[in-house]
């Protein structure tokens, strides 16, 4: 491991699961995930009638943290941070089982609170996406966290103590469900949702999930669309479907249920109070869209741990960027910024004023990123770079986006005859084609003129008169090594944006 570099464990005790995630993170708050470990125990289910815990049962996970705590060990880890969710939280005896779980397991043991899970929730959504407004929603095993923020700054968040597993307990029958069951689970929720005001007040904001319960409905509706990019952070999941959903999984029987692809059969009884739970509060906010985020409560509990002064980052893409190239790219951020100023002086002269935002976006993600896939192999590294991507833990971008950047970076001189975008035409728009082209091209264009790396093109000027393309290349020294990269390039940018180009560079003259 990097001298700069602090390896950090996170272990999450909640209702249903208990998980380890060990992270390598840097002195700037960027992290890896380099394992990950889950024992499903349930504990919601092992809560007495009197509310308690009982210390037997308690027992059974002992082995488990010392489990965990080797894999630590393993691992070199030099932090390691536990903190224990509703099922402990809401025990009447928490304390006393907290002091036990600790001593035993020699890690130190935190509550959290539900107002802590709630805004550690809305940290790792809030980092991993570029939004400015919405809700979040947490659905655990024996509670529901919900969570506004407007501007990327929260606002209110309320903990229930209902979720998945202990709802799944008191209403449904191992599984099964029947109307009248889902009509008293409903009203249940909805007379805990009308306490607060907050909830109804602002209609039509995105839904962000965390949990088991959302990103299984996630699961199953890729599998059902044959969805061409089965990434769940960042799927987006329609009214409609959500509704879909509601009016065929309650009515399942369970062992027809669990054997639904896509769904994991230690899920399939509980999925259906996680549904309704789902459904109820997406209907009584009024939520526009729902979309699952792959990061939630673990990665909250480790950005406040990382920089508790300032853990909300101002841009989810800038921050990944930088953590991507720290952890990934084997090239400095002057050398890609300067590609990236020479790509955009490029782009300038053709007066792209509909799109441009995006389009902009688009170019700098891909110039970042364009290295990835010489880490795999120098020779081949578009290839791999075109699958890097597509499966990288870029946060910021859509679907859409994280292809068109996949397209974009990995674009090369044979591409210009290739329908490129027919792999992915359930998510991309038909105008994307043409653009892939467009963007592809000119990236690496930019790419070519400082083939070298060495900035002997310090600067360019882009004039369009017509269909031609004036390009003057700024530059102290004489440009010798990467004429015939500039060349091969030049033929797919004309072919892509229809222009002739008049290239001139003053030292070769």
């Amino acid at each position: 491991m990097r001298d700069d570099l602090c390896r950090i464990g996170i272990i999450d005790i909640g209702s249903n699961s208990i998980r380890l995630v060990i992270y390598d993170t840097t002195p700037e708050g960027g992290y890896k995930i380099i394992k990950e470990c889950k024992y499903s125990a349930r504990l919601s289910e092992k809560i007495t009638k009197e509310g308690r815990l009982e210390q037997k049962d308690m027992e059974t996970i002992i082995p488990v943290l010392r489990q965990f705590k080797e894999i630590c060990n393993a691992f070199e880890v030099e932090t390691i941070r536990a903190g224990a969710t509703a099922a402990i939280r809401n025990a009447a005896n928490s304390s006393e089982i907290i002091a036990f779980l600790s001593e035993a397991s020699t890690i130190p043991i935190e509550v959290i609170s539900g107002h802590q899970e709630a805004y550690f929730g809305f940290l790792g959504v809030i980092n991993a996406f570029n939004v400015e407004d919405g809700y979040v929603i947490d659905i655990g095993g024996g509670s529901t966290e919900i969570t506004l923020f407007c501007g990327r700054r929260y606002q209110h968040n309320i903990s229930f103590p209902f979720g998945a597993v202990n709802t799944n307990l008191m209403f449904g029958q191992g599984g099964n469900w029947n109307g009248e069951q889902i009509q008293k689970l409903e009203t249940f929720v909805l007379g805990r949702l009308v306490e607060h005001d907050w909830l109804n007040a602002t209609a039509g904001l995105p839904l962000f999930g965390l949990g088991g319960t959302v990103r299984s409905l996630g699961k199953l509706d890729q599998k059902t669309r044959a969805y061409s990019l089965p990434n769940s952070h960042g799927y987006t999941m329609t009214s409609e479907t959500i509704e879909h959903f509601m009016n065929t999984l309650p009515s399942m029987p369970y062992d027809k249920r669990k054997d639904l692809d896509g769904l994991s059969k230690s899920r399939a009884d509980i999925i259906v109070s996680g549904l309704i739970i789902f459904h109820t509060v997406y209907q009584y906010i009024g939520a526009s869209q729902a979309v699952i985020s792959g990061e939630g409560l673990r990665e909250g509990m480790l950005h406040d741990l990382l920089k508790p002064e300032q853990p909300v980052r101002d841009s989810a893409l800038e921050y990944s960027l930088n953590t991507i190239i720290r952890f990934d790219i084997r090239t400095s951020k002057r050398y890609l910024d300067h590609i990236n100023k020479l790509a955009l002086s490029l782009f300038d002269a053709f007066k792209d004023e509909e799109n441009k935002a995006e389009h902009e976006m688009l170019i700098y993600v891909s110039i970042m990123l364009h290295r990835t896939g010489s880490n795999i192999n120098y020779y081949q590294s578009k290839r791999h770079t075109l699958y890097w991507l597509m499966n990288s833990p870029i946060r910021g971008l859509t679907h859409r986006q994280l292809i068109l950047c996949a397209m974009i970076a990995s674009y090369s001189t044979k591409s210009r005859k290739q329908k490129l975008s027919q792999m992915y035409k359930d998510i991309l728009l038909p105008s994307d084609e043409e653009w892939i082209h467009k963007l592809g091209s000119l990236v690496q264009l930019s790419i070519a003129l400082d083939s070298t790396e060495i900035g002997i093109v310090s600067g360019l000027k882009a004039n369009l008169h017509g269909n031609t393309l004036n390009l003057d290349l700024e530059g102290a020294s004489e440009l010798l090594i990467g004429l015939e990269d500039i060349e091969n390039a030049l033929k797919a940018f004309k072919n892509a944006w229809a222009v002739k180009v008049k290239l001139d560079f003053p030292s070769n003259v």
